[in-house]
């Protein structure tokens, strides 16, 4: 599959290193919201987690173009 190729022309490593931290410091406020109570109410609370799953499923896309891209080398 051509994913891993078009993702390595668009950013560079350093570029999607950042992206990479940035989703995952999202991922821990949420996460550190969650235990400290700031979900004051049930749609609140699945919000966040809908957001962080997301995340994980963005992350999880990443990873998978990376191996990709891997393969094809």
């Amino acid at each position: 599959m051509q994913c891993g190729r078009v993702l390595h022309e668009v950013v560079n490593m350093r570029e999607l290193n950042d992206l990479i931290g940035i989703i995952k410091r999202r991922q821990e406020e949420i996460a550190r919201s969650l235990v400290e109570g700031y979900a004051i109410n049930f749609e609140t609370y699945q919000r966040l987690v809908g957001q962080h799953q997301g995340l994980e499923e963005a992350l999880n896309f990443i990873d998978n173009i990376l191996h990709e891209e891997d393969k094809d080398v």
